[in-house]
């Protein structure tokens, strides 16, 4: 009952905001502090010993001019298209670094096949295809080209350092008995100087990190030449430009639990993707720090930088652009992966190489969502289903938060709540419809509680993570006092994934899903809100070393666990709070706890565009704010931007008004249906879209300047988007708007239409007179777009509904576009049962041909708009045959019905005139 209490009085001291001292700052966070202070200036490792390693390899030797046992070894490789891979860590570990493998895509990582190999004077040269890297041989210095153009330095002002790792002396416990070994050439070479700059200990707030392994921190400085602008590294709730942090905290990558987070702030959050792109006129470049450890990054665009010292023999400090960056990690290999493009899709696919591409999600996944804290009962449940029918609103999934269960023990139902949740969960799929539960990371230590118990006496591996002494760690979380699953180890993911085995996870039913919360992990009593840093893992590794992947490993774990119950035939569905590189590959995440107010509105969408640019496609934010009471007008506009975002879900917090749809009245009820049809009518683009995504992880939600990365206006850009690259949405976000400015990018060459009217606008800022139900979309001229107009309860429901394609032609009166289908659910595409088609206009035939796979479509088209065409033909004809249709001379628009074929087979249909 203590537990309890404690827990309630905890989370009461900092629902209503974010309690900042809570969480650390770079100056309390003593590798940061230690960092951040080096100076920039040349820097004190030399290269030596550099030879090439294979085919695609350079390897070196890194050594201080002042400190002899400060050795390092590194390599740069080069892999296939275009990407480089720098490493380094001791020549001569006392123990092995910490590296996220598992953040790895599913193929092996293919190294360049004709790297060529040059030492000349100072310098070393290896170089393939446009690629080249020159590494100065002292100072220690590496400059990357693209052709002759230089596009990154390493090490160029100076911050190169790996604090070498070092065996803590016996019994030395304080400062003034650890100085009492000044001998720097002893066992475990520790000198006054090294032990001066280390902390072996440090205090938070009430808690103490033992850190027993020693400092071992990283960090590197990263120019981006010729980059005007910076964006990545979420999750953080700013700007989707990264800005200048010298004179304020760096950006800080450090999964927490944050209550009702600030805006405009670079506090770390749930997420970590430690992962930047770079945008100038000259192209794009990536880059991933990949790091599972606490980490920080400092962002300064000065021009005036040390880099000239690197590139003075090739240009001059003078005009132009550079990004000065900093890395710091607490622990782990310095791992460094370059993507040298040079367009955004270049470097989005040279990333899918590496960390793998999206996974491809059920089609209901992408529909609409209606959560709560908490629907109250199995009646509830009912009520709202209906509720949604009775207002003919769409919608594909009804979940349920933690109040679901039997006093938070996940796996179990609250009986008297919920005495027959199969036959819940089947009712909602007679409509097509889903159901999603919770289940998070903390395990109720109760010894009458199936699932702990289990856990604790797994006689094959430690289920639980262990404390510092090597017992089962406790701390307190929903339930009171719990333990945590240890996701690190393999033995302890598969014990997971057998909980979701319908035989253990009783009254679950193949249409349960799971929303994986609380994981980054959330430990209400621990520092920071979170695990003591000194905990241990699977491996021996300390907490610190895996704290930022650890959400994925229970991600990716329940993710298997649906898997395995359908014998590997149905793809899973798993929401995740905390995420990771490689986090992707799983499945969807969302921002968190967001509020009902028009700036977190706002803020949601370079939220999610950071994320699709860091590599995760699939995300959203809580439509309406998680906390408070959104007005009517603000619920209205959220679920008008909301669904051109990639995850769709209504939620709120268990203290807020219930907020339903037809809560607000019939007329607001009216407008958020008609917004829910829009993203039903469109649910056959965006599956293409994440199609694509699962091929070469192309973002689905985009910002302006990845199709149209010349025209630097739209750098700053964040508040219009484009959804795949045909459709742009431009919301309106200001409370009581009645103009709104929609900025159309594009030269003299592209033409955009409004996607309702059909009406035909040039690129520049076009002003609209707007009312609450205006809903600014616009087609891209030059792309074909498959949707489907009928209304259904569910998204399961429209599988055998017609199409409709939209024709929006470009000034050449020209047009292509795609579609890709397939069952929506199950993994058979992956043996060729799916139908990726490419449709093509070129001003006097529409074509449907090329593409691939076997699936067979049920559905017709019923309907072709042309949109733009000039002048009407004298006949339209498929295979001879006349077809019926219509012309509107003014607007420019032809519609043909019925002309009766699938995307199954190839067809053209032949315009005279």
């Amino acid at each position: 009952m203590f537990g309890s209490i404690a827990v309630f009085l905890l989370l009461t001291s900092f629902v209503h905001s974010v309690n900042r001292n809570n969480f650390k700052t770079c100056d309390q966070s003593g590798f940061c502090k230690r960092l951040r202070s080096m100076e920039q200036d040349r820097s004190p490792y030399y290269m030596e010993s550099v030879e090439q390693d294979g085919k695609d390899t350079v390897t070196f030797l890194l050594k201080h001019e002042a400190k002899s046992k400060d050795v390092f070894r590194g390599t740069i490789r080069h892999l296939q298209d275009g990407t480089i891979r720098f490493s380094a860590q001791e020549d001569e570990p006392v123990r092995p670094r910490y590296t996220p493998t598992d953040a790895f895509g599913p193929a092996p990582l293919r190294g360049c096949q004709k790297m060529t190999f040059a030492k000349s004077g100072d310098s070393v040269v290896s170089e393939c295809g446009e690629v080249k890297v020159v590494m100065n041989y002292n100072p220690f210095t590496i400059a990357v080209f693209r052709g002759n153009d230089p596009i990154v330095t390493f090490n160029g002002r100076g911050l190169f350092q790996i604090e070498r790792q070092m065996l803590k002396p016996e019994g030395n416990e304080n400062e003034e008995t650890k100085k009492d070994e000044p001998n720097p050439d002893d066992d475990i070479g520790i000198s006054e100087e090294d032990l001066a700059r280390m902390d072996w200990e440090e205090d938070f707030n009430s808690h103490h990190d033992s850190n027993p392994k020693g400092p071992r921190a990283i960090s590197l400085d990263v120019t981006f030449v010729g980059s005007e602008k910076l964006y990545g590294l979420p999750e953080h709730a700013d700007t989707f430009t990264l800005k200048s942090t010298i004179s304020s905290e760096p950006y800080r990558l450090y999964n927490l639990d944050v209550f009702e987070y600030e805006l405009n702030n670079p506090m770390a959050l749930y997420g970590s993707i430690p992962y930047v792109h770079a945008l100038g006129q000259g192209g794009s470049v990536g880059l991933m720090w990949l790091n599972a450890a606490e980490t920080w990054v400092d962002v300064d665009y000065n021009s005036k930088s040390l880099v000239g010292r690197v590139l003075s023999s090739i240009m001059s400090e003078d005009s132009t652009p550079k990004i000065n960056t900093h890395w710091m990690s607490e622990s782990g290999l310095m791992d460094v992966f370059l993507f040298t493009g040079p367009t955004p899709p270049d470097v989005s696919r040279q990333y899918s190489h590496v960390f793998g591409p999206s996974y491809l999600p059920s089609l209901f996944s992408l529909a609409y969502h209606q959560c709560r804290w908490n629907y109250n009962d199995q009646k509830d449940v009912q009520e709202v289903d209906e509720k949604f029918d009775k207002y003919d609103i769409p919608m594909d999934v009804v979940w349920l938060d933690i109040e679901h269960t039997d006093g938070k023990r996940y796996f179990t139902w609250d009986t008297r709540k919920f005495p027959n949740s199969k036959e819940m969960i089947g009712s909602l799929a007679t409509k097509g419809r889903n159901m999603v539960t919770i289940v998070d990371p903390h395990i109720k230590t109760d010894s009458s509680y199936r699932v702990y118990q289990e856990g604790k006496s797994h006689s094959e591996c430690n289920i639980y993570v262990k404390n510092k002494d090597g017992n089962a760690f406790e701390g307190h979380c929903w339930p009171g006092t719990s333990s945590w699953v240890d996701y690190t180890s393999p033995c302890a993911r598969k014990w997971w994934s057998d909980q979701f085995k319908f035989d253990k996870y009783e009254g679950s039913s193949p249409n349960l899903y799971t929303w994986n919360d609380m994981n980054e992990p959330s430990v209400f009593n621990g520092p920071e809100v979170t695990m003591p840093k000194d905990n241990l893992h699977e491996g021996d590794w300390e907490h610190r070393d895996i704290h930022n992947i650890f959400g994925h490993y229970m991600h990716r774990a329940t993710a298997e666990g649906q898997v395995a119950r359908s014998e590997g035939k149905i793809r899973p569905f798993v929401l995740s709070r905390a995420f990771f590189v490689g986090s992707h590959r799983v499945g969807p995440i969302w921002t968190g706890d967001n509020k009902a107010d028009w700036d977190h509105l706002r803020m949601s969408i370079p939220m999610l565009l950071s994320l699709n640019i860091a590599g995760y496609p699939f995300v959203g934010a809580d439509v309406g704010g998680f906390f408070g009471n959104p007005s009517s007008e603000l619920f209205t506009r959220w679920y008008q931007a909301a669904i051109f975002q990639p995850f769709l879900r209504g939620h709120a917090h268990i203290d807020t008004r219930r907020r339903e749809p037809w809560v607000f009245g019939e007329e607001i009820a009216k407008l958020v249906r008609d917004a829910l049809v829009i993203r039903y009518q469109l649910l056959p683009y965006i599956y293409t879209q994440f199609h694509k995504a699962s091929i070469d992880n192309t973002p689905v939600y985009r910002p302006l300047w990845y199709s149209f990365p010349k025209e630097s206006s739209l750098y700053d850009n964040q508040e219009t988007v484009m959804l795949g690259d045909s459709l742009l949405s431009s919301p309106v976000l200001v409370q009581g708007a009645t103009t709104h400015t929609v900025s159309l990018p594009g030269g003299d060459d592209t033409v955009w239409y409004d996607y309702f009217t059909y009406k035909s606008h040039s690129p520049g800022n076009l002003g609209l007179n707007v009312k609450l139900s205006t809903i600014p979309l616009y087609i891209r001229g030059g792309s074909i777009v498959p949707i489907k107009k009928r209304l259904r309860r569910s998204s399961t429901l429209m599988k055998t509904d017609p199409f409709t394609i939209v024709v929006a032609l470009d000034k050449k009166q020209q047009a292509r576009g795609s579609i890709y289908e397939d069952d929506g659910i199950s993994y058979n595409y992956k043996n060729s049962e799916f139908l990726y088609r490419e449709l093509t206009f070129d001003g006097s035939k529409l074509t449907c041909s090329g593409g691939s796979g076997n699936y067979k479509d049920v559905a017709k088209l019923e309907r072709i708009v042309i949109v733009g065409l000039e002048k009407e033909p004298s006949s339209v004809t498929l295979n001879g045959n006349p077809l019926v249709y219509s012309y509107n001379k003014q607007a420019g628009v032809l519609t043909i019905k019925k002309p009766d074929v699938s995307f199954s087979s190839d067809w053209t249909i032949i315009f005279k005139n």
